[in-house]
């Protein structure tokens, strides 16, 4: 009873919430927390992991909640809600099964990818219609980011069934790169009362950046936790875009 009286009062709030900028935080926040989740999920669920790491579990949980969280106090959007429903259900079968039947943890996760570029999609569209606010719109922008690099890169190294369609191009890699390198420079001089908090998440970049180019070239993942280092650095962005609207005190 008191989860459904919290889920109402949420939607009650909704109003106050689009067009203030936090709307689009939150589908921003959507868009990188689907990925996230996928990529944290193919570190759980890795049929040739014999003991894998319980933080992969919790972090999938993790985003998942939040994104659910959102879509609440979005309204419950249907194009939304649906794929996000969907990879729920996927993630559910996923814990559900035991280590025997690991060998059908690809053709989940196959699925559960399937879902999220449909969540993906809708996402972004929204988030274009919600009008990003500009003070935070670069800060969301490198938060995907990092989260698309973060699960290219597991995808490249998770046994999918089919990988096509769902890894980028060299010329896209390079080119999001680039964009990458280029925008912590924007931010570092745009937002100088964040400038610790951005130059660790830059430092968090560049230290994985060889491995992800590794990767790419058809190398083995070496080390360097790119899963932790990504995640991470990804919802710090989030973080900060969400200060940026928080008017001061």
């Amino acid at each position: 009873m008191q989860k459904k009286l919290l889920l109402l009062l949420l939607c009650l709030i909704c109003p106050l919430v689009w067009g203030d900028g936090r709307s689009a935080g939150k589908l921003s926040e959507i868009l990188s927390r689907s990925q996230l989740m996928c990529a944290s999920a193919m570190v759980y669920f890795n049929p040739a992991e014999r003991t894998p790491d319980p933080r992969g579990l919790n972090a999938t949980f993790e985003h998942l909640n939040i994104m659910e969280t959102y879509m609440v106090q979005l309204g419950q959007p249907e194009a939304l809600v649906q794929p996000l429903r969907a990879m729920k259900e996927v993630f559910e079968t996923l814990d559900r099964l035991p280590p025997a039947e690991r060998e059908r943890y690809p053709e989940l996760i196959q699925q559960l990818l399937g879902h999220q570029q449909q969540l993906q999609q809708a996402a972004s569209t929204a988030y274009a219609s919600a009008g990003p606010d500009l003070a935070a719109a670069d800060l969301e922008a490198q938060s995907q980011a990092l989260a698309t690099v973060l699960l290219d890169y597991q995808v490249r190294l998770y046994p999918l069934p089919r990988k096509g369609g769902l890894t980028l191009t060299p010329d896209q890699a390079k080119e999001l790169d680039q964009t990458i390198e280029q925008r912590f420079e924007t931010l570092l001089a745009r937002h100088v009362e964040h400038a610790d908090a951005l130059s660790k998440v830059k430092a968090s970049y560049l230290f994985v950046r060889p491995q992800l180019q590794q990767v790419r070239s058809g190398g083995n993942a070496g080390s360097g936790g790119a899963e932790f280092y990504l995640n991470r650095a990804s919802v710090d962005l989030d973080e900060l875009a969400v200060a940026v609207l928080t008017p001061a005190p």
